[in-house]
């Protein structure tokens, strides 16, 4: 299960850009005042800073994310 890089709750979104996992209480706010019917309301915290653009609905869905597993096999010894 993935987790918030600040808080440790349960991850809400994965940025596919610099990868960072965070829930929605700490995500950048796009805008504020009332919905003007954006698609996207939070910005990814680390991109925000560098100033670039990660929209949440370009992120990764992290309840969906399924992690690459890597297995690596021991040597068998022949002899």
């Amino acid at each position: 299960m993935e987790v918030c890089y600040q808080c440790r709750k349960p991850a809400d979104f994965i940025c596919p850009d610099c990868g960072t996992k965070s829930c929605a209480a700490h995500m950048e706010l796009r805008y504020t005042g009332p919905d003007r019917g954006f698609k996207s309301r939070y910005m990814c915290p680390v991109c925000w800073k560098l100033k670039r653009v990660m929209l949440n609905q370009n992120m990764i869905t992290a309840l969906q994310h399924k992690p690459k597993i890597f297995v690596f096999g021991g040597r068998k010894s022949g002899m």
